[in-house]
């Protein structure tokens, strides 16, 4: 189970409809997960939130003494991307998404009736978008070493 300050963290089942105002944008801080204008939108304005990490994939907030996992929107994401490279935030209404069932549940692997092909796997090579915010999972490596 994914731990931040040694408190458990609990998956969302609903989302949240957040406003980020020009106020956010001004105040927040590019490449800052803690102090982005998203995470100072929700402390603002979210009843309930002491708290907020602001990342790629996910955002995680303090509601009531719990920290909560969020799914980010694609356009959330997007603007995370353009804010933390310099560019434009744009206020509006963006939804903070429950946290996808699929992507909780390990299935099983079947067999397989083909064989398998010798060698190493051929696997493409992962994309990382550059100047933006590390992502929460790479924060987690950090800790446990």
């Amino acid at each position: 189970m994914k731990r931040i300050d040694g408190q458990p963290v609990a998956n969302s089942a609903t989302s949240i409809r957040l406003t980020i105002t020009e106020r956010d944008i001004k105040d927040g801080a590019p490449l800052n997960p803690n102090a982005c204008a998203i995470a100072l939108a929700a402390q603002r304005h979210i009843e309930g939130v002491t708290a907020a990490r602001a990342h790629l994939g996910c955002i995680y907030l303090m509601i009531r003494g719990k920290w909560r996992r969020f799914h980010t929107s694609g356009a959330l994401s997007r603007e995370i991307v353009a804010f933390d490279r310099g560019g434009k935030f744009y206020p509006g209404e963006y939804d903070l998404l429950p946290v996808p069932a699929h992507t909780l549940i390990k299935r099983a692997r079947k067999p397989s009736s083909t064989p398998r092909r010798r060698g190493p796997p051929r696997r493409r090579k992962p994309h990382y978008t550059e100047g933006v915010r590390s992502t929460a999972h790479s924060n987690e490596e950090a800790r446990r070493s």
